[in-house]
């Protein structure tokens, strides 16, 4: 019965964390997700950073790009370079571990955007191999 209620708690706070996302863009199976955060999530006074969550349908392996555009009042304020990164089949790329986290570095006012845009998509199917390959020579 204990287990039994435990198990419950942890799937209600993941679907709570889940639901927070937002589905901004999808690619050749690939689904982009995001939400704006805390750079410290336990902070409500830290800055303020997108995060962009990745989830491949796929029954391979992807390599994808991505860069972000970050805008306040209309006006890009942060651009960051377009990044490679590989997802195996079927996984979700969290954005605190995969470095899926945007930030702008202006001080004052312009450190608030309050819009986003995911540039430079481009998604490649692999082979499992060739993954595993990829996130070895990031390293």
């Amino acid at each position: 019965m204990k287990s039994a209620v435990i198990v419950s708690i942890f799937l209600m706070l993941s679907i709570h964390f889940m639901a927070q996302y937002k589905l901004a863009n999808t690619v050749n199976g690939v689904e982009f997700y995001s939400k704006w955060g805390h750079e410290k999530w336990w902070s409500k006074k830290s800055d303020r950073v997108l995060l962009v969550k990745v989830k491949n349908t796929n029954s391979l392996a992807v390599r994808f790009q991505l860069g972000v555009e970050l805008v306040k009042d209309l006006r890009v304020i942060e651009s960051s370079p377009a990044a490679e990164y590989c997802l195996d089949q079927y996984a979700t790329a969290n954005p605190r571990r995969r470095g899926l986290v945007f930030k702008a570095t202006a001080s004052g006012s312009e450190a608030h955007p309050n819009q986003f845009e995911l540039t430079d998509l481009k998604v490649e199917k692999l082979l499992a191999m060739e993954c595993h390959e990829v996130d070895i020579d990031k390293k």
